[in-house]
C-alpha cells in the first residue's frame, strides 16, 4: 500500500470518528436536555396548571349559587320607573370554574329567559361574562375589575345590535349581603338619552322540614 493512499485513509477514518462522536453527543443531548431547559419547562407547565385552578375569587364568585327571586326596576329618561320581577338559579359548574345563571321573568309585558355565565380569567385577573337572553341573538361579552376583592365588580362590554351597529354596556353588580347582589345595567338610548335596568336577587331560603314526631 503507498503512503499516500494510507493517508487517505486515516484522513477519512478520523472524519468518520469525529462524525460518530458528533453524533452520540447529540442523542445523548436529546435525551437529557439542558438542566436550564428542563426547568423551564416545569415552571411552564406549573404556569399553566395555576391559571387553570380556581382561586379565591372563583369561590367568591360560587358563594352566589342558589335559588333567587328578583325584582326589576327600568328607570328612563322622561319616563316613569317600570317594575316586573322573575326568577333566577345560579349554579357552580366545571368545579368550581364558572358560575351559570339562568333566569326567566316578564319585561314589559313580555316574557323572557336568559343564561348568563360569570368567570375569573387567572391569565389576564379579570371578571368575565357573557349574557344571552330570547331577547336578542347576539352575545354580550363583559369584562370587569373589582377594588374591594370581588364586592364590587364593574363590566363593561359591547354586542353588536340592529344594522351591525357596535352597541357599548356598562354592568355593576354589588354583593350587598350574603342573600342579595344587585345588577345594574347602564345604556345609552337615542339621542343619547340613557337608562338604566336594576335588578334586586333576593335569595330563596328554604323552610326546614318539620321535626319527626315519635
Amino acid at each position: 500500500m503507498s503512503m499516500k493512499l494510507l493517508q487517505a485513509l486515516l484522513r477519512i477514518a478520523a472524519t468518520l470518528a469525529i462524525l460518530a462522536i458528533g453524533a452520540a453527543a447529540n442523542a445523548q443531548s436529546a435525551q437529557n436536555p439542558p438542566q436550564s431547559s428542563q426547568q423551564d419547562q416545569d415552571a411552564a407547565q406549573q404556569a399553566l396548571i395555576a391559571a387553570a385552578t380556581p382561586g379565591p375569587a372563583h369561590a367568591q364568585l360560587m358563594k352566589r349559587a342558589g335559588e333567587y327571586t328578583t325584582v326589576t326596576t327600568l328607570y328612563a329618561t322622561g319616563a316613569e320607573p317600570q317594575q316586573s320581577t322573575g326568577t333566577a338559579t345560579l349554579k357552580s359548574i366545571l368545579d368550581g370554574r364558572f358560575l351559570q345563571e339562568t333566569n326567566s321573568g316578564d319585561s314589559l309585558g313580555q316574557p323572557y329567559s336568559g343564561l348568563r355565565l360569570y368567570g375569573y380569567n387567572n391569565g389576564s385577573k379579570q371578571y368575565e361574562a357573557v349574557w344571552l337572553y330570547t331577547g336578542s341573538t347576539a352575545f354580550l361579552v363583559l369584562d370587569g375589575s373589582t377594588d374591594d376583592n370581588g364586592k364590587t365588580v364593574r363590566y363593561s362590554g359591547a354586542f353588536l345590535g340592529p344594522n351591525g351597529t357596535r352597541q357599548t354596556l356598562r354592568v355593576t353588580i354589588t354583593q350587598t349581603d350574603d342573600d342579595h347582589f344587585v345588577v345594574k345595567l347602564l345604556g345609552e338610548g337615542p339621542g343619547n338619552a340613557m337608562s338604566t335596568l336594576e335588578t334586586v336577587y333576593t335569595r330563596v331560603k328554604k323552610t326546614p322540614p318539620p321535626p319527626a314526631h315519635h
